[in-house]
């Protein structure tokens, strides 16, 4: 899951137009396409993602990953994330689980508590010092779903007794 583009806007449920996204707090300013606080404006600031739908509830996520990787000094970028089966309970925690922790390297694992769900979101925060404007130009969730280790196939229902032959290409 990936988004790269945040001119769209504001107010979509769930992610159809990548340009776009659910909810900001009024502090950040998208307007070049990425996310960064509005300059002269407050010290911190969030954006919430729309609504990524993995297509079924045999997800496992395996890490977050944003760009710029380093900020200037004073300047933090983190997240949360928030993963459910209904599409509307969103509870954003970081990565031990919890509401006060936050996702602040990237590259860092998603722990295994956020499996098994089909809907994600992901809550970035911005905040500064007063030196520099902080900004974030892409954000990417890797999953994997029904298979649960990449390169490997799972083929349901075939029975011991039988033998099969697999073209792979």
């Amino acid at each position: 899951l990936s988004q790269q583009n945040w001119l769209g806007g504001s107010g979509q449920e769930d992610f159809v137009n990548s340009s776009k996204y659910f909810f900001d707090d009024g502090n950040v300013d998208i307007s070049n396409g990425d996310v960064r606080l509005i300059k002269g404006g407050n010290l911190s600031g969030y954006l919430i993602s729309s609504t990524f739908d993995t297509g079924t509830v045999e997800s496992s996520y395996t890490t977050l990953t944003w760009q710029p990787t380093s900020q200037s000094y004073g300047d933090e970028v983190k997240f949360q994330l928030s993963a459910n089966n209904d599409n509307e309970t969103w509870n954003f925690v970081g990565p031990d689980g919890t509401a006060s922790t936050y996702y602040t390297v990237p590259g860092t694992p998603i722990d295994s508590f956020l499996n098994n769900k089909r809907y994600i979101r992901y809550k970035g925060f911005l905040s500064t010092e007063g030196g520099s404007t902080p900004v974030f130009t892409s954000v990417n969730i890797n999953y994997v779903s029904g298979c649960f280790t990449p390169g490997q196939a799972f083929f349901p229902g075939l029975s011991f007794a039988e033998e099969y032959k697999a073209t792979v290409s």
